[in-house]
């Protein structure tokens, strides 16, 4: 399936947010225009039911209507859902995949991903155009779909899988993550519970995703993303302070803790640092008693 001209990322074309990862991939292959404003990510089970199929189509459409770029990675079920319902929003897509855009994975996929790429989106690849998907290929391909967004939804998961793997990489990477509830006995959201116990939020509506987009400071350039699209990858519509030092990045975090962050994941989202970055700052800081929690656990300057 031959539908642009295939693009090789690397050194500085690479987007900056995969820095965060520990082993970021060295190569990427484009087709289309990766977008420069906000990305939810929104990921699944590959055989979700209807209702669960239904409202991440919807929850991408809405997202979509707004200007924001909708991330999944092209497999069927929750992926294709997210997909399709960013396009009926009129809005951008993109498609992380473990295979090269002539090998699509699923192969029934070939023309939601024409369509992606053909509405302004991108297929963005971690191997060739040529080159198939690998059983070893996914993770990885889930990390960097991660890395790439700035919130990341899980809709309906298993106990296992890359839903909940995908889980994993948000929570390390510091990555503001929301799940879907299910009822205890429901088979196909146990991996939602899971989550949920490990310290993710719960989503009720696109509102939710709203708020935390704006508490990161980002915001849609333009409705349906008309303009928020481009050859720069993932230009960020914040300005984060300079945080090539250590001393930079201490000045950094003591000054959004002064704004009033007061967790790691709201400095994270005030500073552009990793959570890794972070959560060595905050020790380091409280170590020195620059940094003191209240009864509440919130992180404050001593005074």
């Amino acid at each position: 399936m031959t539908v642009s001209v295939e693009r090789c990322l690397s050194e500085d074309s690479l987007p900056a947010r995969l820095a965060d990862l520990e082993r970021p991939p060295k190569r990427l292959f484009l087709h289309g225009e990766l977008p420069r404003g906000p990305t939810v990510a929104i990921v699944g089970t590959r055989h979700p039911t209807t209702e669960a199929a239904q409202f991440a189509a919807r929850l991408a459409e809405q997202l979509a209507e707004k200007g924001i770029a909708v991330l999944s990675g092209g497999a069927k079920g929750i992926d294709s859902a997210a997909h399709r319902g960013a396009l009926k929003g009129g809005g951008v897509t993109v498609v992380v995949a473990p295979a090269g855009i002539d090998r699509p994975y699923p192969d029934e996929n070939q023309e939601l991903f024409r369509q992606v790429v053909a509405s302004g989106g991108a297929y963005l690849s971690l191997v060739e155009r040529t080159e198939p998907a690998e059983r070893h290929s996914f993770f990885p391909r889930n990390a960097v779909l991660v890395a790439l967004a700035h919130v990341v939804v899980v809709v309906e998961a298993r106990f296992r899988g890359g839903a909940v793997n995908s889980a994993g990489h948000a929570r390390r990477l510091g990555r503001a993550l929301f799940v879907v509830p299910h009822p205890p006995w429901h088979e196909l959201g146990r991996g939602c519970l899971l989550e949920l116990k490990r310290g993710a939020r719960p989503l009720e509506s696109v509102k939710d995703l709203l708020r935390e987009l704006a508490a990161q400071n980002l915001h849609a350039l333009s409705p349906a993303g008309a303009a928020s699209r481009g050859p720069a990858p993932f230009q960020e519509s914040l300005k984060f302070p300079d945080t090539s030092s250590p001393v930079a990045r201490r000045a950094a975090v003591l000054a959004a803790v002064q704004r009033g962050a007061s967790s790691s994941d709201e400095i994270c989202a005030e500073t552009g640092l990793s959570s890794p970055q972070v959560s060595e700052l905050i020790l380091t800081l409280r170590l020195e008693s620059v940094l003191v929690t209240d009864l509440s656990g919130r992180l404050q300057i001593h005074k």
